[in-house]
């Protein structure tokens, strides 16, 4: 059989292992012979000095020797284990003889290193090299590898972003660089025997690049297929994925089962799409047939759930209730479009705005917040927009009156560890706030205080930096890893969070709607909102806003402790859009 195994990312000592022991299990000689390719490594496919090339292969014998240690974890006790590194670097390299005379008859793997997957394409594509590396794959010898070694193994392959685009730009036309497989001659594709039938991405839960890769798989009709960070997930005979190692999970995205529909529009031109089948594949018999496009448990498929008659008709609310805008986080855009919705809903130029900041660690930061909130809104009303800090020291009284007369509130908190704390211990001005929408007041809630008024939500503080945030961006697919708590619920069937995509808070999603699958969950990005009337919800702003449907799906726990899915519904909204699938 053939067997590829991709990497998210890193040199785990489990995800080594697996390859490692996928080897073994070919190996007839009694030596499991693996074949290291730094292809990855350099940073000119072409042209090298002999100071990085002597570095570069200092570097890779390092890892030859963790996938050497791995397989003699592993063998059996009467195998051997010979990892050799082949020094190709460049493209010449993919051409010398005595690199080639090591791909032999009794090679049982080759682990391509993680680096640059645009290089190792440049170095190897249509080259001896890669005819070797075909013959090879085909003969049943196991191709594993991490990171840009993982994204090589689809025939149609993910190079990366377009210039500066990142996680929160993997929604918008254009921001994915597709080197798609124009045939053997053609250098910008990944390894010609790659998957014909799936775009592979690394990193996927850990960097946030869901949306990239719905994204992708929207636009090439392809299969989109992830794994993540110090994951492994064996795919057999191009077919199907199965026996996910490691710490975290895999993800499908599937945009054929329930024929989606899409569309770039908006500000940011991004993808507006509905009805994705999602899938979060953890270790523990849990599987994916790509040809059927069905989950599988402990090797058994999973039909599709009919989803006839499918309806976000309960988001709306009723009649004679000001309009509810939930914000995403308009921090960066204060007098952007969120906020000229926000004020028109409250009467225009003849508003009467307050606002209102609360859950801020530090009081004098929440009164400069207050007060550059206030002269955004300034600019776009008559009279004075007053502002207040809710904190301990509040005169809540004040507070109160100020809300009773106005005709739109502006409620916003920066930390979703801290905005419950903060209301909870001003109920008389929560109470009168409700009082006042339900009565015809517009409201405003932006950021963790968005989360705050829904029925469920998370309450982790913000990750402290960009490591962090690709640690918690992990650990939110763990059921145990989320703080997850009921919300005030001013508007119900709804599990909100902000700053979706910007935050990658799609672990965070996830496990909400695993938590209360009757519940829709709704990811809200920087610069946007939801307006909810009695009419239904609109979509407002410069990004998008995401659905997760998990009425018609099932969850598990992965003995990895990771979250497992299948058939999450998910959807993507832009500025105009009514909120329906």
């Amino acid at each position: 059989k053939r067997t590829l195994i991709p990497i998210g990312a890193g040199y785990a000592t489990s995800t080594l292992e697996r390859f490692a022991q996928a080897a073994a299990q070919r190996d007839t000689s009694g030596t499991v012979y693996l074949l290291v390719l730094p292809i990855t490594f350099a940073t000119d496919a072409y042209t090298i000095s002999s100071k990085e090339r002597k570095e570069n292969l200092t570097l890779a014998d390092t890892r030859r020797g963790q996938v050497e240690t791995a397989c003699n974890a592993v063998k059996r006790a009467t195998q051997t284990c010979r990892a050799v590194l082949a020094p190709i670097l460049v493209r010449n390299d993919a051409y010398l003889q005595s690199n080639l005379d090591l791909f032999t008859a009794d090679l049982d793997g080759m682990y391509i290193l993680g680096g640059d997957q645009t290089v190792a394409m440049r170095v190897v594509a249509d080259t001896p090299t890669e005819q070797r590396m075909t013959t090879a794959y085909n003969a049943g010898v196991v191709v594993s590898g991490n990171s840009a070694g993982a994204a090589v193994e689809s025939a149609n392959m993910i190079a990366g972003y377009i210039g500066n685009n990142g996680p929160e730009n993997g929604f918008q036309q254009g921001s994915v660089d597709l080197w798609l497989n124009g045939g053997v001659s053609d250098q910008e594709r990944g390894l010609i025997f790659g998957l014909p039938n799936a775009l592979l991405d690394q990193h996927v839960l850990q960097r946030g690049r869901i949306a990239r890769l719905i994204n992708a798989a929207w636009s090439t009709s392809l299969l989109g297929v992830g794994a993540d960070a110090d994951t492994g997930a064996a795919i057999e005979n191009e077919a199907v994925l199965t026996d996910v190692s490691g710490r975290s999970a895999a993800f499908v995205a599937d945009a054929k089962t329930y024929a989606s529909t899409g569309r770039y529009a908006g500000p940011t031109n991004s993808l507006a799409i509905r009805n994705v089948a999602t899938h979060v594949i953890p270790s523990g018999g849990y599987g994916y047939d790509l040809i059927g496009r069905q989950p599988l448990v402990n090797g058994s498929a999973q039909a599709a759930p009919a989803i006839t008659g499918r309806s976000f008709s309960s988001v709306r609310l009723p009649s004679g209730y000001g309009a509810l805008l939930l914000g995403g986080d308009i921090s960066g855009d204060k007098g952007g479009p969120v906020a000229d919705r926000f004020v028109a809903q409250s009467g225009g130029t003849g508003a009467r705005i307050v606002v209102l900041t609360t859950g801020y660690a530090k009081s004098s930061v929440a009164q400069s917040d207050a007060k550059a909130y206030a002269a955004a809104f300034q600019t776009k009303v008559s009279a004075p927009v007053q502002w207040f800090v809710l904190d301990s020291r509040a005169n809540q009284a004040a507070i109160q009156s100020a809300i009773n007369g106005a005709t739109g509130v502006f409620l916003t908190a920066p930390d979703q560890s801290r905005v419950f704390a903060a209301l909870n211990s001003a109920a008389p001005v929560v109470s009168t706030l409700r009082s006042a929408w339900q009565r015809g007041t517009t409201l405003l809630a932006d950021n963790a205080a968005a989360a705050a008024l829904s029925q469920l939500t998370t309450a982790d503080p913000p990750s402290a930096d960009s490591t962090a945030l690709e640690e918690d961006s992990i650990v939110d697919f763990r059921p145990d890893g989320v703080d997850i708590r009921s919300g005030l619920a001013f508007v119900s069937g709804l599990a909100v969070e902000p700053r979706m995509v910007f935050d990658r808070h799609w672990g965070k999603l996830y496990n909400l709607v695993a938590r209360d699958r009757s519940l829709l969950g709704l990811g809200i990005d920087v610069g946007t909102a939801v307006e909810i009337t009695a009419a239904g919800a609109t979509i407002y702003g410069n990004n998008t806003a995401v659905v997760l449907d998990g009425r018609y799906a099932s969850f598990a726990v992965g003995s990895n402790g990771a979250l497992g899915a299948r058939y999450v519904l998910l959807d993507s909204f832009v500025a105009g859009d009514r909120l329906a699938p």
